[in-house]
């Protein structure tokens, strides 16, 4: 009966190294996502992020003049199994706008790159956000 729990046991501690690591970020300190990238909080594991796309960007390009800066719309899926999506638009100039609350978490999107040029089409894998999550 000991030699099989001691195999148990060693079984699952080698399901547990074969589990992946994500990478991680800290709660309120802004941080950097790529398209299709996730990553875990420190210390708290409920919290998951996962940017999946920009589903929308009429953000006003350099080099031309808009009477309208536009907006870019930033898609997460929050926690391990994908339970909560999160839709965040950023305005440029317009900051506070940028928040968003779910899982019992509060969400600033701080930042959506590239930014738009005159003549220039931005690839759906060349965006990257920079976000900012805080514990309610």
């Amino acid at each position: 009966m000991k030699k099989l729990h001691i195999c148990l046991l060693g079984l699952a501690l080698m399901a547990m190294q074969c589990e992946e690591q994500l990478p991680s970020f800290e709660l309120e300190k802004p941080f950097s996502l790529q398209i299709g990238e996730q990553k875990a909080a420190a210390g708290a594991t409920d919290m998951i992020v996962h940017f999946t796309q920009v589903t929308e960007d009429s953000r006003c390009p350099k080099g031309v003049n808009c009477v309208w800066e536009g907006e870019a719309v930033a898609e997460l899926v929050l926690g391990k199994m994908g339970a909560d999506t999160l839709a965040l638009t950023y305005r440029p100039g317009r900051e506070k706008a940028s928040v968003g609350r779910a899982s019992g978490y509060s969400f600033r999107l701080i930042e959506v790159n590239p930014y738009p040029e005159k003549g220039q089409t931005i690839e759906k894998e060349d965006y990257q956000i920079v976000l900012e999550i805080k514990k309610e």
